[in-house]
């Protein structure tokens, strides 16, 4: 049986929903790291397609260059 950390609630999300955990490195350097958000798995997944579509491998990719990443 797994070990239960003393004084740690296990949080779980409601159904339809997702706990996300976000960190985001900046042009600096600096990671910035947020707590945990419980979001429904529609916005989430719509979030998830909007930075996927503005990322630069997705543009990249239009432009018909080799992804720098693999």
């Amino acid at each position: 049986m797994a070990e239960r950390r003393v004084g740690r609630k296990a949080r779980v999300p409601r159904p339809g929903y997702a706990l996300v955990s976000v960190t985001a490195r900046d042009a600096n350097g600096f990671v910035h790291h947020y707590d945990d958000i419980e979001a429904p798995l529609g916005s989430l997944r719509e979030s998830l397609a909007i930075l996927h579509l503005h990322s630069e491998e997705m543009d990249a990719a239009h432009r018909g260059e080799a992804s720098s990443s693999g």
